[in-house]
């Protein structure tokens, strides 16, 4: 988790226990806002970073293996590389 995730999500939390603690209606509910606008900012964190990490995933996946991820059968492993069957 980065370092500005868990700043909003202890935020977030911030703002739930001084709603809890707040006297007043509008005090309560402005703390409510802000906790809802703090998690609105965590989980957004979050999402961009599980996609960030899937692209990346992906990224290398179809560095390591392109014929495998495109669906293409590697010609080499059932051939074998050294087969002396290439014509140019």
């Amino acid at each position: 988790m980065s370092a500005s995730c868990q700043f909003y999500l202890d935020q977030a939390a911030l703002c739930a226990k001084s709603a809890e603690r707040a006297t007043l209606a509008n005090q309560r509910e402005t703390y409510v806002r802000a906790g809802a606008a703090w998690q609105a900012l965590a989980d957004r964190e979050i999402d961009i970073t599980i996609a960030r990490e899937k692209r990346d995933a992906e990224k290398v996946a179809r560095q390591i293996e392109p014929d495998l991820v495109a669906g293409r059968p590697d010609t080499n492993a059932l051939f074998g590389a050294a087969s002396g069957g290439e014509t140019r």
